[in-house]
């Protein structure tokens, strides 16, 4: 069994490869043929268990079943007893559709596991028929995967990006290195949200390496962005301004509320704290820098510097009020693209500290992304949707000097 599922494997790969089947027909032959036979293996296998269980029952052959996995029909032989008492659980008895988690089965795995070897001996115990190349084959296939998507051609236009910075720890020369990564959510002119990219650098974050994904960005596409969000990186904000000079640019409040407790006696932050909360409240920009400035010039005397460092980046903080009240708790900080290494930090530690190479961090990430982007972020964000249309006129008022002139 083993081995003729690992030819079937090879054979549709070096197809592939050679240009005689596309991508596309590729999966769907995978799903035609290799889920069927690891079903076959798993059913077989729950068989011997329940004989084992239930002296006096024998094996009895098998009976052809056609299920169907995301329209694709599937013919597989289900193990049957002599009493027919046995059902095995890995398919479903009443329906003849065969739901996702079943492609998604050893990926899940995968992403569990903390490395390839420890997803080998899974498979092992649970009696499923994959090899160890298959797993070393599969791992390197997502990593492609996720290098093609990230280098993807975008789309020009954005209502917003979001871009965060996290270091990680990858193995790397036999040593465990720390590195930093860099990933982009763009909410597009639907209201989606899409993954536009993540870039890992060895060392640590410098502006190099932000200069270098908002390249890859721009070299992909991206030219109209509404509003950029990150943190408050030193030379970000110039570095922004000079590659894409009619963006706004919002500096993460939260950030900003971190720091301010850095600078501030407990009284001076409860203080600062309410008054940034009630600017978040302002009907109108020039309100919310009229009062942010008040708060610049209360903290002159005893905050000097930290008073000089927030009126040079005033309006950054107070961008997000130019926008609809429906979307500023949205907008105003890094939350969407924090979280989402959030989600990075778990894999890491579930990995066992660190990711093993580069090749398992970009296909255990891919495994998230593609499971984020068909599910959580399949349908465009309710608040985004609520206020497209005020969205889409300051993006054309923005970019398209002539919008709205008769």
């Amino acid at each position: 069994m083993k081995d003729k599922l690992t030819s079937l494997i090879v054979n549709l790969t070096e197809e592939f490869i050679s240009g005689k089947i596309s991508k596309e027909g590729l999966w769907e032959e995978i799903q035609r043929s290799v889920i069927p036979m690891i079903l076959e293996g798993v059913m077989r296998n729950e068989r011997d268990i329940y004989l084992g269980e239930h002296p006096g029952e024998y094996a009895n052959g098998y009976y052809s079943r056609r299920f169907y996995y995301k329209n694709t029909p599937m013919d597989i032989k289900v193990p049957r007893t002599r009493t027919s008492n046995f059902y095995p659980s890995a398919i479903p008895r009443y329906s003849r559709y065969l739901p996702e988690e079943y492609g998604e089965m050893i990926e899940s795995l995968f992403l569990s596991s903390r490395s390839l070897e420890g997803l080998k001996m899974t498979l092992k115990r649970l009696g499923l028929p994959v090899s160890s190349e298959e797993i070393d084959n599969m791992a390197q296939s997502l990593a492609d995967e996720y290098k093609e998507f990230t280098g993807r051609e975008l789309s020009s236009d954005w209502l917003v990006v979001y871009i965060d910075a996290k270091e990680i720890e990858v193995k790397s020369g036999g040593k465990v290195k720390k590195m930093v990564i860099i990933s982009g959510i763009g909410v597009n002119m639907e209201g989606k949200k899409e993954l536009l990219g993540s870039l890992v650098f060895e060392g640590r974050e410098t502006l190099s390496c932000w200069r270098e994904f908002l390249l890859d960005l721009k070299n992909r596409g991206v030219t109209r962005v509404l509003l950029f969000v990150t943190d408050d990186f030193p030379g970000l904000i110039k570095l922004i301004q000079g590659l894409f000079p009619l963006s706004m640019h919002q500096l993460c409040i939260v950030h900003l509320i971190r720091n301010a407790k850095l600078h501030l006696s407990k009284e001076e932050f409860v203080w600062f704290k309410e008054r940034i909360e009630a600017i978040e409240k302002a009907d109108e920009f020039d309100t919310a820098y009229t009062e942010f400035m008040e708060i610049v010039e209360k903290l002159k005397s005893k905050h000097p510097h930290f008073s000089k460092h927030l009126k040079t980046r005033a309006e950054a903080y107070v961008t997000f009020t130019k926008f609809p009240k429906e979307i500023r708790a949205r907008i105003k900080s890094t939350n969407a693209s924090e979280n989402l290494h959030k989600e990075l930090e778990k894999i890491r530690i579930n990995s066992g500290g660190y990711f093993q190479s580069k090749k398992i961090l970009y296909a255990k990430w891919f495994v998230f992304i593609k499971r984020l982007m068909s599910n959580r972020w399949k349908n465009p964000e309710p608040r985004f949707k609520g206020c497209l249309n005020k969205l889409h006129t300051m993006f054309y008022e923005t970019f398209e000097s002539d919008y709205g002139k008769s």
